[in-house]
């Protein structure tokens, strides 16, 4: 039986449509950060927007300066262990016979106001599928594990060197995490992701492990939600947070979000007490992409977008509150 928080919706910014596919994070100083595409599909900018009271308010957006000649598939945000903010992004690209992606990222050390200059991941051999949409595990100080798509990376950040990650099987484009123990938990859906995805493969319903990703155990646990479907957030407690479509998969599929939470590192789930953070009554026109962040000790706050154009105030980017105590 799914429970429903009653909260209601917070605005974050009006949106057009398309790939909006907003990506948030939580910096040092509590400040909450969301960047998404106005119209996505290839736009031409992503903008920014924050809020300095835990989603409360939020800033008018900003576009990122330092993107240039990029016609723009959104990314992740990623608040790296000193700090700095990580933005992931691709770049559209092609040739009359060859379209590709290619992936890009920037740096922020005071936590948003300014980028450093965009930078690529020496990936020679790019495919439409070289893209990123989750964020990055810092296995290191310099070492960012990368859910590419169609590969699953270690990047050094130093030496601007990548190489296969651990046992080498691509995870795909699904959220990969690290609790403070440092159990990664995965969510492929298969051993090895099929690149386009639909493939047929051994069905695995996540996977998790407790040797750097050496070897990974089958959860079997994790519904198959579609590429767009789920996020995963590790808690500063190691509870892990599942959010989640609840009805629906795939483009205008989406009726509500829910979100459950394994208090063990992933080793039980309780769909049966899921909770619903977001049913508007109605499709929500579009793959919304949740995100969740822990806000503070007590809160989670899950960002998604809403592209119906009959919602009041038309479509947007909107935030969610969840008491941890009600979970």
């Amino acid at each position: 039986m799914i429970k429903k928080i009653i909260n209601q919706p917070i605005r974050i910014a009006d949106i057009i449509g398309g790939h909006v596919h907003p990506a948030a994070c939580v910096t040092d100083s509590g400040k909450v950060l969301v960047v998404y595409n106005k119209e996505g599909g290839g736009g031409k900018e992503l903008l920014l927007s924050h809020s300095s009271d835990g989603g409360l308010t939020w800033s008018c957006p900003t576009p990122m300066p330092t993107i240039q000649n990029c016609s723009i598939y959104p990314g992740s945000l990623t608040t790296l262990s000193n700090g700095t903010i990580l933005l992931n992004w691709s770049c559209y690209r092609k040739t009359r016979e060859t379209l590709w992606r290619e992936p890009q990222f920037s740096l922020s050390y005071d936590e948003g106001e300014t980028w450093s200059d965009p930078q690529n991941y020496p990936i020679t051999n790019h495919t439409n599928y070289t893209c990123l949409r989750h964020a990055v595990v810092e296995r290191s100080v310099s070492e960012w594990v990368c859910p590419f798509y169609d590969r699953t990376v270690l990047y050094d950040h130093q030496s601007d060197q990548i190489k296969p990650f651990s046992d080498g099987r691509n995870h795909g484009m699904v959220p990969v995490i690290c609790t403070g123990n440092g159990v990664l938990i995965s969510g492929a859906p298969q051993a090895n992701a099929p690149v386009p995805i639909g493939v047929p493969g051994e069905m695995v319903g996540g996977l998790r492990s407790t040797d750097d990703g050496l070897t990974w155990t089958a959860m079997n646990v994790f519904p198959h939600f579609g590429v767009a479907g789920y996020d995963l957030t590790s808690l500063t407690n190691n509870w892990v947070v599942l959010t989640y479509i609840v009805y629906g998969i795939g483009h205008d599929g989406e009726f509500s979000y829910g979100l459950t939470i394994s208090r063990d590192e992933g080793i039980t789930w309780h769909f049966d007490t899921a909770f619903e953070v977001y049913n508007p009554g109605r499709r929500i026109m579009g793959r919304g992409w949740p995100r969740t962040v822990q806000i503070d000790d007590e809160t989670l706050g899950t960002i998604f977008y809403d592209l119906d154009q009959d919602q009041p105030d038309g479509p947007g980017v909107f935030i969610v509150h969840t008491p941890l105590n009600e979970c």
